[in-house]
């Protein structure tokens, strides 16, 4: 399931999908946060943006190795 939000990262309307479970082992690992079932992330190709919905103030980093790579595809001319 994805919504669609703006993102202040990307600085436009993206969806979103829920944290999987290794990027919620991640953020409670962190020590910011200890519930972590209604955080969504960006899925947009680079972005590693995590909030809640509702709250986009109250927003975080994942760290780059849950970076989103391209598809090889769409790096071709």
């Amino acid at each position: 399931m994805t919504i669609n939000r703006h993102c202040p990262t990307c600085r436009s309307r993206q969806d979103f999908r829920k944290l999987n479970d290794d990027e919620k082992a991640w953020v409670r690992a962190e020590g910011s946060r200890s519930y972590v079932d209604n955080l969504w992330r960006c899925t947009a190709v680079g972005c590693l943006t995590y909030f809640r919905i509702g709250r986009i103030n109250d927003r975080g980093l994942l760290p780059e190795k849950f970076k989103k790579e391209p598809p090889a595809d769409a790096e071709r001319p």
